[in-house]
């Protein structure tokens, strides 16, 4: 009797295990022969749930995105938390996922060189998901200032600080060589 296998499944386990071989080696040394050899199948075997390297590490750098934004999105809906706990949470949970995933913030630094250097589509997305955030401080913050929880501020301007010190913190973890701040 031939084996069923659950497609979605599967392309969840190869892109968990495409992130530790693009973290290893980088984007551009990766092929997807390392892939395959990580997930213990064929290169041609990938082709069956992937048109391509740049498919794996697109929908890779998506998951991880998706997982950061439903942690915020759950934190945001949160009616037991006040703005200011919500904003704190947000950026603690940004925080200790670099702390604790060190690799994956590796890899999203990795990502961010690649695209400075070439526009594409993932760069227009990551910059979405990015400004989405950005939003989400701002009106958390607009939301603060109108409850009086938070002196009035230019909501757009604090957001962009809060952010840019959450990114400067990522980027120091990431190239800290004990994986501390």
């Amino acid at each position: 009797m031939p084996k069923i296998v659950d497609h979605e499944k599967k392309k969840e386990v190869i892109l968990e295990k495409a992130l530790i071989v693009f973290v290893e080696k980088g984007y551009y040394n990766t092929r997807l022969s390392d892939i395959a050899d990580e997930c213990g199948m064929g290169r041609t075997t990938l082709y069956q749930y992937f048109k391509n390297k740049d498919e794996i590490f697109h929908l890779a750098v998506k998951h991880v995105f998706e997982v950061l934004e439903n942690e915020y999105r759950r934190i945001i809906y949160d009616p037991q938390l006040t703005v200011l706990e919500k904003i704190k949470r947000i950026i603690t949970n940004i925080v200790l996922k670099c702390i604790n995933e060190k690799s994956i913030m590796i890899l999203l630094i990795d990502l961010w060189l690649i695209l400075k250097r070439e526009s594409n589509e993932l760069l227009d997305s990551v910059n979405k998901r990015i400004d989405n955030l950005r939003n989400v401080l701002g009106g958390l913050l607009e939301q603060g200032i109108k409850a009086k929880e938070i002196r009035p501020v230019n909501e757009d301007s604090m957001a962009s600080a809060l952010f840019g010190l959450v990114e400067s913190y990522i980027l120091q973890t990431s190239l800290a060589k004990d994986g501390s701040g």
